[in-house]
């Protein structure tokens, strides 16, 4: 299982480097750093490529080095990384392929990373990331412009983490989405995995538009329970009567983690009709995780 986690400078990817490693724990899945920015400009592009020939001082010119080398020195700080090498990250040893810029690291560290620099446009990038490799969840912080949030979600083919406004230290639930849609079976085991690694207790909301519960939110909320009982999940669940992402967004408040499951529909449908997954990200500022049926 391999999970990406997008960073983007010091100062706003620090919280999403922690709750993003320890996800990544949680599933001990390998976990790929990549930090995505804009390409040198012209009046600098002479500069880098000289700069490129001799790539210790390559971090000179490209903030992107400097980035990974802090995500690198924080997770060793954190226990993510166990080394004790003060010369572990050397912009020397980078691999370059196709634009994209990999740092070799000399052994594995208790837990598989790679370190990775790409140029160019964020959304763009991240494709072409996943086309490469296959991962199974994308870890991204949260963006002012909502409709990048949403371009993230229907353009990348993996379950998406969006940590939006998490904040490191603060106690956090799991809001667990149930309904009858296909991806909600994965969206619980995910909830479980990580209910138990960061010893979180699991709020599960399941809402109705009109007045009656149909038998496929019944059965979906009667296996749930079962599940979060057999692995020993402290949880409380509650039916609801109105609109679904009113609902996940009022629930979540600011002190709980969002996790469903993503919408079915094409994504020609969910431009034309939108989805409770998409609507629910456009309007949370809440750590929000949606899983798709993979």
């Amino acid at each position: 299982m391999k999970f990406l986690l997008a960073i983007s400078s010091k100062d706003f990817s620090g919280d999403t480097l922690h709750i993003g490693s320890q996800i990544a724990l949680a599933f001990n899945a390998h976990l790929s750093i990549v930090y995505v920015g804009p390409k040198p400009k012209d009046l600098y592009l002479n500069r880098v490529k000289q700069a490129q020939q001799n790539l210790e001082k390559w971090e000179i010119y490209h903030p992107g080095i400097e980035v990974l080398k802090w995500a690198f020195e924080k997770l060793k700080d954190s226990g993510f990384i166990k080394s004790k090498n003060l010369n572990d990250f050397n912009p020397a040893n980078i691999l370059e392929s196709s634009g994209r810029y990999k740092i070799i690291l000399p052994t594995s560290y208790g837990q598989k990373i790679d370190l990775i620099l790409r140029e160019g446009d964020l959304i763009e990038q991240l494709r072409s990331e996943f086309k490469q490799e296959k991962y199974t969840i994308g870890i991204i912080g949260g963006s002012k412009q909502r409709n990048k949030s949403n371009d993230i979600l229907q353009f990348l083919p993996s379950s998406i983490f969006i940590t939006n406004d998490f904040k490191i230290g603060k106690k956090y639930r799991i809001l667990l989405c149930v309904d009858d849609s296909k991806a909600t079976k994965n969206a619980i085991k995910f909830a479980i995995i990580i209910a138990k690694k960061l010893n979180l207790e699991v709020s599960m909301i399941t809402v109705s538009k009109i007045k009656i519960f149909k038998d496929g939110y019944k059965n979906a909320v009667n296996d749930a329970v079962r599940i979060l009982k057999k692995e020993k999940i402290n949880f409380k669940q509650e039916f609801v009567f109105g609109d679904p992402v009113s609902s996940f967004v009022k629930y979540a408040n600011d002190n709980h983690i969002i996790i469903m499951g993503n919408s079915s529909k094409s994504i020609l449908k969910k431009f034309l009709f939108g989805s409770k997954s998409v609507e629910t990200l456009k309007k949370t500022n809440s750590p929000i995780l949606i899983v798709r049926n993979e």
